[in-house]
C-alpha cells in the first residue's frame, strides 16, 4: 500500500473477485467499456486470468492490452514467467556491479527510480504507439515490455565490444567523485560541492574569484580541492553560477522536502524547479502525507497535471459499477455474495 501511494495517483480502485461467475462477470463489463487494458503480470498468469489476447478479443474486439513484467521479452528464456522487481533486475543485468564498483561491493542503485519508472514510461509509450497505429489502420497491438528489457535499453551505451576496445572509462564504486577534474565533487568548508563544467568552460573558471591560475595548474584536482575549502559551499555556487556554470551542493532528501514543500495546490509543480513536494493535510489516508511531485517529465507541447492522492483500495468499487449499469440493490448483492468489495482492510495505513 505505501508503494501504491506515490504510483496509484489518479486512479480508481475497485476489488473483484475473478474467480466468481459474477465477479467475472463485472471484469467482462470492464473491458467492454475500455479502450486500453494494462496489467503487470507475467505471460503464465494471463491464460489463467482470461486476460490472453483470444479471451480479451472475445469480449472487447480491438481493445489494446499492454503487458508488463520483470523478465519477459520478445522471445520466451529461462525466467520469462519468473516474478521480480526492479533490485533484481539491478542484479541480474550488472546495474549494481556498475554502481558498486566490483562483485564484492555491489550496491542497489536508487530503487524505484532506476528501472521501474522508466518501465511505467516505456509501457506509456507502447501504449500511445498502439493507439496510434489503431487510430491509422483499424488493427489492435499488444503493447509489451520488461524490467530486463528498460535494463538492456538504459544500458546500451555499454553493449557493445570489438578487438581491442579499450575499458569502458565510467566512475562507479562508493569512493567514485565524478567523471573528470571538472565534472566532480569537491569539499567545501562547509558540504560537498558539485561542479559540472566541461573543458570549453576552462577560461570562465579561471575567472572566476578563488579559482585564478586554474587554467595554468598542474594538478587541477588538487587545485580545486585547495580552492573550494576556502569558502562555504552556498558562496562557491553564487560565484560559479554568475559565470554561468553549473554547480550544487550536496544534499540529502530530509533536508529538501521541508524546503521545497508546499500545501497541495493542484498544480503539478514543473514550475518549481528540481525539487517540488506537496503536503496533503486531508490524505485518504488519514495522515498528513508529503508526496514528490510529477516533475520528473517535462515535455514541452503537453501538459503535466496533478493527480490526486491515491484512495484506500475499493474505494471507487460501488461507483465504477453504477456506471456499468449495476443498481444499488445488484451492487449490495455482489459485496453480499463476496464477488466484490468496497474495501480491502480496516484501515488505509496501519495504525
Amino acid at each position: 500500500m505505501v508503494f501504491g501511494m506515490s504510483s496509484a495517483r489518479g486512479k480508481q480502485s475497485i476489488l473483484v473477485d475473478l474467480n466468481l461467475p459474477d465477479g467475472r462477470e463485472v471484469f467482462n463489463r470492464l473491458v467492454r467499456s475500455v479502450d486500453v487494458i494494462v496489467m503487470n503480470a507475467p505471460d503464465r498468469q494471463l491464460s489463467p486470468l482470461g486476460l490472453d489476447e483470444a479471451s480479451l478479443q472475445a469480449i472487447n474486439p480491438g481493445v489494446i492490452f499492454c503487458q508488463l513484467d520483470c523478465f519477459g521479452g520478445p522471445r520466451r528464456g529461462p525466467r520469462t514467467d519468473y516474478l521480480g522487481y526492479d533490485d533484481l533486475i539491478q542484479a541480474a543485468t550488472g546495474i549494481m556491479v556498475r554502481f558498486g564498483g566490483s562483485m564484492q561491493t555491489p550496491e542497489e542503485h536508487a530503487h524505484v527510480g532506476t528501472i521501474d519508472v522508466m518501465c511505467g514510461f516505456a509501457a506509456a509509450l507502447g501504449v500511445a504507439a498502439a493507439l496510434y497505429r489503431k487510430a491509422r489502420t483499424g488493427e489492435a497491438s499488444r503493447a509489451r515490455t520488461s524490467l530486463a528489457a528498460l535494463g538492456g535499453l538504459v544500458q546500451i551505451p555499454f553493449c557493445y565490444d570489438y578487438p581491442g576496445r579499450e575499458p569502458f572509462n565510467e566512475p562507479s564504486g562508493r569512493g567514485a567523485l565524478g567523471y573528470s577534474d571538472l565534472s566532480r565533487l569537491y569539499r567545501a568548508a562547509d558540504e560537498w560541492l558539485y561542479l559540472a563544467a566541461s573543458e570549453a568552460e576552462l577560461s570562465k573558471l579561471d575567472a572566476v574569484e578563488g579559482l585564478e591560475g586554474l587554467r595554468t595548474a598542474v594538478d587541477r584536482a588538487q587545485f580545486l580541492c585547495a580552492a573550494f575549502a576556502t569558502a562555504p559551499a552556498e558562496t562557491w555556487q553564487a560565484r560559479l553560477r554568475a559565470a554561468d556554470i553549473s554547480a550544487a551542493a550536496l544534499d540529502n532528501i530530509d533536508a529538501l522536502r521541508p524546503r521545497y514543500s508546499r500545501p497541495a495546490d493542484n498544480r503539478p509543480g514543473t514550475d518549481n524547479g528540481s525539487y517540488s513536494f506537496s503536503v496533503y493535510a486531508r490524505h485518504p489516508s488519514g495522515h498528513c502525507v508529503t508526496q514528490l511531485d510529477p516533475l520528473a517529465i517535462r515535455p514541452r507541447h503537453a501538459p503535466i497535471r496533478a493527480l490526486a492522492p491515491a484512495e484506500k483500495f475499493g474505494a471507487s468499487t460501488r461507483g465504477v459499477l453504477s456506471k456499468l449499469g449495476y443498481s444499488d440493490i445488484q451492487i449490495e448483492a455482489l459485496i453480499e455474495c463476496k464477488a466484490i468489495n468496497d474495501s480491502w482492510s480496516k484501515e488505509y495505513l496501519p495504525s
